[in-house]
């Protein structure tokens, strides 16, 4: 668990309700900064190095010569002031106001007006023990997330054994926490995370982790989504399952029939999925994978926590494709970027990227475990004419916040689906089901 620098400015900002707003939401680490916190003109005034020594000895010439340029300073001084009102009674961007300033607590400021308005969408919980969810819930307040998307997650080797069981226990466990604490709501729509914020607490978007979760079943499917389940992952990291493929399978798992994309059955899980109004996330699929549901998807996608494959950096995992990206973007779907492993350079030029090539309504924030990078990385942003208000409110969540809308409004739109998956695609695994009659 990553510390927290004690920065009391950031812990307030939820804490009073907002007027109510139309849902739009938002992730860099300090040393990565070259921003100035205090004028070199300030501390030299300060410590009386800048202020020239006085002279009894001055010549009456010298005198009246000071008094005519002390003079002219204030007319100057005047007239920049009235200027300086008139433009911004003109309406003068608050954007160019703040990259015209050097100073970091200004657009920290502006971060923070920002947010209030526009929630930021990110991080993650973990539940693992009572004293864990508080530390974190702790700094996710700090990190002025206004939404988190949490995923229940279950070790691919449970897959074919007690995948289910597992789930249905790590929604129980979730459940309660939120409900014994203060500031945090279980939140099932777009217009709930809404409400949230302007009440003043973080809301909680339940997901699950993995397609291998379901057991195969739409019918599991549907019973998660009753339990609260909004959004999910048809792969988790190297776990490809029945009816469609990951991008890499652990070998010690030895499956057999793993398809290569996805099948027949999982066309009708992703019907399945899009029919109740779920959210389905794609970053762990085989590209063949990828390609096959963003052609088939009848709603907007999520690849969460990825970058550009073109960034070629190190130990950082969902790479995707520019081919993928520009499908994405006829899809109507949000890629977020994986900051946290990025310094805010990187960040910043794999943010950029995904904008000039799949567009503005495309890009998001994910998950960091710094909680200071979010708002110091919206601030770096802020500098840059590319990034405005609006755009920006896009960025911190207000695509998130569309796609989930879209997806909301196409349920019950097609018939339910009463398939199940073909028996020969899951022969040869441990799968332990009773026979049917």
């Amino acid at each position: 668990m990553i510390s927290v620098s004690n920065h009391h400015e950031f812990v307030e900002l939820r804490q009073q309700p907002q007027c109510k707003t139309h849902f739009v939401f938002t992730d860099i680490d300090i040393a990565d900064l070259d921003i100035p916190e205090i004028s070199s003109a300030k501390y030299q005034l300060k410590n009386g190095n800048a202020i020239g020594a006085y002279k009894k000895d001055s010549s009456n010439t010298s005198i009246a010569s000071m008094s005519r340029s002390n003079k002219g300073k204030k007319i100057v001084a005047v007239a920049v002031v009235l200027l300086g009102l008139i433009l911004l009674g003109a309406g003068i961007p608050v954007g160019l106001q703040l990259r015209s300033s050097s100073l970091l607590e200004a657009r920290l400021n502006f971060v923070r007006r920002l947010l209030n308005e526009s929630p930021l969408i990110g991080g993650s919980l973990q539940t693992y023990t009572e004293s864990n969810f508080t530390e974190n819930y702790n700094e996710i307040r700090e990190s002025l997330v206004g939404t988190i998307l949490y995923p229940i997650r279950v070790p691919c080797q449970a897959q074919y054994l007690d995948s289910v069981q597992l789930a249905l226990e790590g929604i129980d466990e979730i459940t309660r926490l939120i409900s014994r604490t203060k500031g945090m709501r279980i939140v099932l729509t777009a217009e709930e995370m809404e409400q949230a914020h302007n009440d003043g607490e973080i809301g909680v978007l339940l997901g699950l982790e993995g397609g291998h979760i379901l057991g195969s079943s739409v019918a599991v499917l549907r019973m998660f989504y009753s339990l609260g389940a909004r959004f999910i992952s048809l792969t988790s990291y190297e776990c490809s399952n029945p009816w469609i493929a990951a991008a890499t399978t652990r070998e010690p798992l030895f499956e057999e029939n793993i398809p290569i994309s996805i099948t027949e059955f999982g066309k009708i899980v992703l019907k399945e999925i899009s029919r109740l109004g779920m959210l389905a996330e794609i970053a762990h699929l085989s590209e063949p994978s990828m390609m096959q549901v963003l052609n088939n998807a009848k709603t907007p996608l999520l690849i969460s926590n990825a970058i550009p494959s073109a960034a070629v950096l190190p130990n950082v995992t969902n790479l995707i494709p520019d081919h993928v990206l520009s499908a994405l973007s006829s899809n109507g779907g949000v890629l977020t970027i994986n900051i946290d492993k990025l310094s805010v350079k990187e960040a910043i030029h794999n943010i950029n990227y995904v904008r000039a090539l799949a567009g503005l309504d495309h890009i998001g924030l994910g998950a960091t475990s710094s909680p200071r990078k979010y708002a110091l990385l919206l601030a770096e942003l802020a500098r840059d004419r590319l990034w405005n208000n609006a755009s920006l409110k896009k960025l911190v969540g207000g695509n998130i916040v569309r796609v989930l809308q879209k997806v909301e409004a196409n349920r019950n739109k097609v018939p339910l689906s009463e398939e199940w998956i073909p028996q020969e695609e899951i022969e040869g695994n441990a799968y332990c089901r009773y026979p049917e009659s």
